[in-house]
């Protein structure tokens, strides 16, 4: 007897999956190619980055940055990661709310019906 794949990789299994990959992803942009757009957007506005430096120089001086710790380094490097999740909680729904402070909140509006039963759209009339 052969087990199904839900019984082998439950729902939170698949969930911390995409959570991994997901986070895996966007660090590895913000490592990687977020410097290199930096790189090419300030050199097109700015110019030249340094004394005969490309970019592999900025790359180089980015990840020194990261190892010692300074801040900006950081913010581009967790800022895709940082967005996204911050996006992510703006979003999040809560199972469970509490449901008499939501019927409190919103009162329901009773349609007028018919004789037989029907809703009663509202006319306007310039007469």
């Amino acid at each position: 007897m052969t087990r199904s794949s839900s019984v082998e990789n439950p729902p939170q299994n698949h969930r911390l999956r995409f959570e991994l990959i997901a986070g895996s992803i966007l660090l590895a942009f913000g490592l990687f190619v977020l410097p290199g757009l930096v790189y090419w957007v300030g050199s097109t506005l700015l110019g030249q980055y340094g004394q005969d430096a490309g970019v592999g120089t900025f790359y180089g001086d980015f990840f020194g940055d990261l190892a010692t710790g300074v801040l900006r380094a950081w913010a581009l490097a967790l800022g895709p990661l940082a967005i996204v999740e911050l996006v992510r909680l703006l979003f999040l729904r809560r199972p469970g709310g509490n449901s008499s402070h939501d019927d409190a909140a919103s009162p329901q509006v009773v349609a007028p019906r018919d004789a037989n039963g029907r809703r009663v759209e509202p006319r306007v009339s310039l007469d």
